[in-house]
């Protein structure tokens, strides 16, 4: 199939669509709680995905080791983030939030240089999460500070549990068979669902309000426009530019994400958040001057 959008515009509307998730989450929560939220969006997501990997053609029917890739993935890039996001985006501005989802990559290189037996820890990864941990500090560490586990700080701990867990599910795929990536989705949707809608109504009971039209409207944008929409464009951008031009997305977002929280809800944030993103961005993505890598690797931890 020939590209039909360029990548540079296929690049601005995955990032964009990722964006726009934290302030669509950020209006969703003030209709539902975060435990029923996470489970709509699962459930309302399972069928459009599903409907797009059937566009993609026949699929391979998943054996057991593909079941298993995608029950742990879906509990980890489904159902703990869709919720953990939803909790702290309670509490904190949807520009914070953006900025703290963008840790998602630097989080793969230190859970990869620990658990992945192909990319030992070496000096240059050191640096880099070190730096992209202080960038992290300087995020969310203003929040804590001031509020400790008070709303500021419990949003940014909630928060930042989603792309460690993101993060996580990088390093499960990455040790696990390769399957097609629509096919997976759907998949890590279903058991999303499954997993989520017992607790939601185990904790956040039966809903006994019918949502208003505004409500119904910002919850289908948040499916449509935020999750399905980026994950098809991101999908789309991998098979036309490759792995590492789709990350780029990644990094973009948080910029959508301020601006979209600045225009819609009228959002300041603090300069030295802007900081700490630059600090995390570089350390995932710039390279370390030569005579600071060494291709030695570092001792790791004996595995149990």
């Amino acid at each position: 199939m020939q590209p039909t959008m360029p990548t540079p515009l296929l690049l601005i509307l995955s990032a964009a669509g990722f964006g726009a998730s934290p302030l669509l989450i950020a209006l969703n929560v003030d209709h539902f709680p975060p435990w029923t939220l996470g489970a709509l969006r699962a459930a309302l997501g399972l069928p459009l995905l599903i409907f797009a990997a059937g566009l993609m053609g026949a699929q391979r029917r998943p054996d057991t080791h593909d079941l298993v890739t995608a029950l742990v993935g879906g509990i980890l890039t489904v159902s703990i983030p869709f919720v953990s996001m939803a909790a702290g985006m309670q509490y904190i501005p949807s520009g914070m939030g953006g900025m703290l989802y963008a840790t998602m990559p630097l989080f793969t290189l230190a859970l990869a240089a620990l658990f992945l037996k192909d990319e030992p820890a070496t000096l240059e990864q050191a640096i880099r999460i070190a730096v992209g941990i202080f960038g992290v500090l300087l995020i969310a560490g203003p929040g804590l500070i001031a509020d400790g586990l008070g709303q500021a700080g419990l949003g940014t701990a909630l928060t930042l549990i989603s792309p460690l867990s993101y993060a996580a599910g990088n390093v499960w795929f990455r040790r696990r068979r390769k399957m097609a990536p629509l096919m997976l989705s759907a998949g890590m949707f279903l058991v999303g669902a499954l997993s989520v809608w017992p607790l939601a109504l185990l904790i956040d009971g039966t809903p006994h309000v019918v949502p208003s039209v505004y409500a119904v409207a910002i919850l289908i944008a948040l499916v449509v426009l935020a999750t399905v929409a980026p994950n098809l464009l991101n999908y789309a951008l991998v098979q036309q530019a490759g792995a590492n031009k789709a990350a780029l997305a990644m990094f973009l977002m948080p910029g959508f994400s301020v601006v979209f929280g600045m225009v819609f809800l009228g959002e300041r944030l603090p300069l030295l958040a802007f900081a700490g993103l630059a600090l995390v961005i570089g350390a995932s993505t710039a390279r370390i001057p030569a005579r600071f890598r060494s291709g030695a690797a570092l001792p790791r931890v004996p595995e149990s």
